[in-house]
Parts: C-alpha cells; sequence; structure tokens
C-alpha cells in the first residue's frame, strides 16, 4: 500500500468541497491542550507541514517530520462548504513517534475514524471515549466540574492508565481544571513517586515540568528531611563509632592489665627490666639480688604469662 511508506496517511471526503483542501501537520505541547484533552488546543506550538490531497483525496507525511519520542500531533483541514458557502476547520489530535503510522479512512467526518500503531494513542482514545462518556451520560455540559465529574475522571486517570504519557495528559486534565493542587495535598507520596518516574523516562522534561512545579515545595521539604535524616544518621554512626574506639581502647587495657595481675611487685619490676633490655646480671645488680634469685622469678613470669623466652614476652608486651 502506498500509504504504509510514511508515518501519517489517509483520506479526506471531498464529495461537499467546492475547492481541494490542504492538510495541515502541527505538534501541540502538552501544557496548550484545553479543559477536554480531545476538544482544540488552546494554541499550536509548530505547524510542521502542509501537504494537498490528490484526486482520490488521499494525502500523506514522511516519517522525518515526526519525532523519536511520542509526542501529540494534530491534523486540520478548513473544508469549504459547498451548500454553506462557509468553511469549517476540522481536526484530530492523536499521539505518534516515528516508528509509529497512523492512517485516517475516508469517512463523513475528516480524520474521524483512524488506526493507529501507537500503544499510548490507544490508550488516550480510551481517556476520550471515557471524558465525552461522563459528560453525556452521568453529568450535564454545565456541571462539568462538579466534584462527582472531577473524581471520576481522577480515579480513571490515576488508576486506569498504564502508560506513562497519556496517564500525564490525564493529570494534566486536572491542572487545567484548577484541581490538581488539591489532589497533590491528598495524595503526596503519588505524585512524587509519578514525577521520579517521569524524569527516569525519556519524555521531555517540558511536557511534564507544570507537575514538577506544583510539586516543588513537597520535593524541597523531601529533600531537607532526607538532609536531617542522614545528619542524625551520621551523627549515630560517629557516635557509634568513638564508642567502638573507646571500648576497644578499654579491652586493651584491661588485657595488659590481666597480664600483669598474677605477677608480684618484684616480678613485675623484673618483667619491666626485661623488657628495657637488661640482662639477668644487671637485673640482679640493679635489684640488689642474687642471680639465682633473678632467674627463680624469670621462670614464674614466664609460667604465669605462658612464654618461653624474652623474645616471646618481647612480642607479647608489644602486641598487648
Amino acid at each position: 500500500m502506498i500509504y504504509a511508506q510514511n508515518a501519517i496517511s489517509g483520506f479526506v471526503d471531498l464529495e461537499n468541497a467546492e475547492s481541494v483542501p490542504k492538510v495541515y501537520l502541527s505538534q501541540v505541547a502538552l501544557e496548550d491542550l484545553s479543559n477536554d484533552s480531545s476538544s482544540t488546543p488552546i494554541r499550536t506550538i509548530e505547524e510542521l507541514a502542509t501537504t494537498s490531497l490528490d484526486k482520490n483525496g488521499f494525502f500523506s507525511f514522511k516519517q522525518s517530520l515526526i519525532s523519536d519520542k511520542e509526542a501529540i500531533y494534530k491534523l486540520h483541514v478548513k473544508r469549504f462548504e459547498a451548500a454553506l458557502k462557509d468553511s469549517v476547520q476540522v481536526e484530530q489530535l492523536f499521539l505518534l513517534s516515528n516508528s509509529d503510522t497512523i492512517h485516517f479512512k475516508k469517512s463523513d467526518i475528516p480524520f474521524a475514524e483512524y488506526t493507529n500503531t501507537n500503544l499510548a494513542d490507544k490508550e488516550w482514545q480510551k481517556l476520550r471515549r471515557f471524558e465525552r462518556q461522563l459528560r453525556k451520560s452521568t453529568f450535564k455540559k454545565e456541571d462539568s466540574l462538579t466534584e462527582a465529574y472531577v473524581a471520576s475522571l481522577k480515579t480513571y486517570a490515576k488508576d486506569s492508565l498504564a502508560i506513562l504519557m497519556v496517564k500525564l495528559i490525564g493529570i494534566k486534565q486536572l491542572d487545567t481544571k484548577d484541581l490538581l493542587e488539591k489532589d497533590i495535598a491528598k495524595n503526596p507520596d503519588y505524585y512524587l513517586a509519578l514525577l521520579t518516574e517521569l524524569k527516569e523516562s525519556d519524555i521531555e522534561r517540558s511536557d511534564y515540568l507544570f507537575l514538577e512545579n506544583k510539586l516543588a515545595f513537597l520535593t524541597t521539604e523531601a529533600a531537607e528531611n532526607k538532609y536531617a535524616t542522614s545528619k542524625i544518621i551520621n551523627m549515630l554512626l560517629g557516635l557509634i563509632a568513638v564508642g567502638l574506639i573507646v571500648l576497644v581502647f578499654r579491652l586493651q587495657r584491661s588485657k595488659k592489665h590481666d597480664h600483669n595481675a598474677d605477677l608480684s611487685r618484684q616480678e613485675r619490676n623484673i618483667k619491666g627490666l626485661i623488657l628495657e633490655g637488661k640482662s639477668n646480671k644487671e637485673i640482679a645488680n640493679e635489684l640488689f639480688i642474687s642471680l639465682s634469685t633473678v632467674k627463680t622469678h624469670i621462670t614464674n613470669i614466664y609460667s604465669k604469662l605462658r612464654v618461653s623466652s624474652r623474645q616471646e614476652l618481647l612480642r607479647k608486651a608489644q602486641n598487648s
């Protein structure tokens, strides 16, 4: 098929047109959507291209015009009615990326029927149908901002939409109705988690900046709380570290004390002289005792401290 070679293709019925209309393709910013996500945007930020219809009413737009990331696009045509001698603008909004294709079937109302490979757009169509059902059935048009209407739309946007971009569109509808701040106050954790998810996605920051701005006070408060908590944890860890150092020091002193606990005063004196490097004869002369007495004391010291030589006694003293 010819239209399969293009990202966007389709037909416009020329039967009631006096002149051949042109089809306009534009990209729409999320912030420019009106209260009803399926209705005319507040403004179109960028007109991408214009094309004329062929004799059969066929039109197409090439893939190179479409962004790598999902974005909102608008097709519109100014149709001249032969009977009314007047022009009527007809448009359609849809989500698309350049890895997708969308094809508009020939119908009485241009762009009313189409097939789109983009999954996000299919979910957006469900959201728009849900909005229309709310307006037609339970609620009157003039009561579309009642608490019950908004509650239904909010619940659907938060719980029934799985694709992040479409969920963001649903949240945007709350914002355009000046009800987002109230819901944020009731469900701050939900919106903070959603903002984190958006930041980790490939959605342009400009698309969710409105939500980020609404949550600025919450994210600041969360950061301050996180900093305060971190500071407290660091203080506690510091106190624990100091406590462990003191405990180790006391244990070492206790071990050192235990090594000498069973020695007599004379044995402690002799041990100290041994550690100073004195020989048995030098120890005997310094303490005014016989050499044999020194040897007896050294034997007792070795036994009590469980060492067998001067070298082992020195090592034990150094390690303690």
